[in-house]
């Protein structure tokens, strides 16, 4: 499969060449050589990694383009990974007063395509073994229609506007089995307001198989947004009914948004409708950077920015869950000093005694004890995070990177336990800058888990190493 499209894509660029077109070359090329300190020796063990990214673009502007990635490594991930020279992500793109058509695939995603409530979707990622296809049309106006395939399914969405109604369907098949997923929908929009509503069937069931739901929108003024959802889904399927209101205000300076969510798990007759309440607030000093994007690059912000979010779940008293879930979050960044210093600093919390939170505790990999296992379970009472971050530029071209983090769980359970878990990271980085394109680099990270009442070994797992590197991009 792979080598199948590596040789259309260089068949592709050789027409393009042929064609006369404009064909693009860029990349990126890194050196590292990595010393894991934990390891036997005075200088400990050393590691060199040589990625190298090409990527290569050709168009016939408004008609066709390529864009695809090669990966090359002179050095072996592992014992068993014998290809030097491997596929990255790439796509393929044609483009006709009739239709459009779009093939990706190397773990490459694009915009995931939907049904206004989301019963019926297409995947956006294209797996990197696999291809995945897209087209679109209006068919002559008559229609928007998308049909979005992939190896084993095929999904089909069609949509129509008719002045303030539009309407619409989808189709998803898989095209190893028999059942159909379909749906219908309508939109109603009359000045600030949009209404919808949505019903379908999955057949792999032969009854209870409905779902059906409905959405508001509401621009009540240039400030205030108001909406509202409720869904339900049969017995067959997610035997779930849930309703969904919220609000958000939004200032030049600062946005608030608040949601009130009812969720009843209807198989389960005895089990209680949870509440869910959540707000959030997001404040930044200027208009400089977007609020989507405050804290992407926290050492681009002219200003200071700062974002807090809470939830309350309520239990729905049955089997594993009578506890209430508390959340909180908090974020902060800013310029400290003009040109030269920038901080960061993270803040996450949660309390629930039998709820689980899988997210930023992965043991290391042939690190003692055997009781840290990999499938694992790490319940979240009194589950916190902090985070802090610096970018200091001290001179022209230079910058320094400190950064510590700290987590901690309760408990983690699975085939073996243990309790109280802890870890801490600890790293920082120098930086400096060749050219606008290039830059070397010295890093030092050390992590440390720490934990109690495990049921044997007693070592408790850390990785310390240094690194050097140089990258270029072209």
């Amino acid at each position: 499969m792979k080598k199948s499209l590596v040789i259309a894509l260089i068949m592709v660029l050789a027409m393009a060449g042929i064609a006369s077109a404009e064909v693009k070359f860029g990349g990126e090329m890194t050196v590292e050589y990595a010393i894991d300190t934990d390891k036997e020796g005075p200088a400990g063990k050393g590691y060199v990694d040589a990625p190298l990214l090409l990527k290569a673009t050709a168009e016939e502007e408004g008609v066709w383009n390529v864009d695809a990635e090669l990966k090359v490594n002179g050095v072996k991930a592992d014992e068993d990974d014998e290809r030097a020279v491997k596929l990255g992500k790439w796509s393929m793109n044609l483009t006709d007063e009739l239709f459009v058509a779009d093939l990706w695939g190397g773990g490459l995603e694009k915009t995931e395509v939907k049904t206004p409530l989301e019963f019926v979707k297409a995947g956006k990622k294209g797996e990197a073994d696999k291809a995945k296809l897209r087209v679109t049309s209006d068919i002559a106006g008559y229609v928007d229609l998308t049909l979005d395939y992939q190896p084993d399914e095929v999904v089909i969405f069609a949509e129509k506007a008719l002045d303030d109604v539009t309407v619409g369907g989808a189709v998803k098949k898989d095209l190893t089995d028999e059942p159909w997923r379909v749906a219908g929908h309508v939109g109603y929009t009359y000045g600030d307001l949009t209404l919808t509503g949505e019903v379908g069937m999955d057949t792999k069931e032969e009854e209870d198989n409905i779902f059906a739901g409905g959405k508001v929108a509401y621009e009540l003024n240039e400030k205030i947004t108001l909406n509202g959802k409720a869904t339900y889904s049969a017995a067959n399927l997610d035997d779930e009914w849930l309703a969904e209101a919220g609000a958000v205000y939004t200032e030049d300076l600062f946005k608030v948004g608040g949601t009130l969510t009812l969720a009843d798990d209807l198989d389960e007759k005895e089990s209680k409708v949870t509440y869910k309440v959540a707000a959030d607030v997001t404040y930044r000093s200027n208009e400089d950077v977007a609020f989507d994007d405050l804290f992407d690059d926290y050492d681009t912000l002219t200003g200071y920015a700062a974002y807090a979010e809470g939830a309350y779940t309520t239990a729905a008293k049955w089997e594993d869950d009578n506890e209430p879930l508390m959340e909180a979050t908090l974020k902060g960044a800013g310029l400290v000093v003009p040109d030269m210093v920038w901080v960061y600093g993270e803040f996450a919390y949660a309390s629930d005694k039998d709820a689980d939170i899988e997210q930023d505790f992965e043991f290391i990999d042939g690190q003692e004890p055997e009781s840290v296992a990999d499938e694992v379970t790490l319940l979240v009472q009194d589950y916190f995070k902090v985070k802090a971050e610096g970018t200091v530029k001290p001179v022209d071209k230079v910058k320094v990177i400190p950064a510590v983090s700290y987590s901690k769980w309760n408990e983690l359970t699975g085939d073996k336990n243990a309790k109280d878990l802890s870890k801490m990271d600890l790293s920082t980085a120098v930086t400096y800058e060749l050219s606008a394109s290039s830059e070397v680099g010295v890093s030092y990270t050390s992590t440390q888990y720490k934990f109690t009442e495990s049921q044997e070994g007693d070592d408790e797992p850390k990785d310390n190493f240094a690194k050097v590197w140089f990258t270029t991009k072209f």
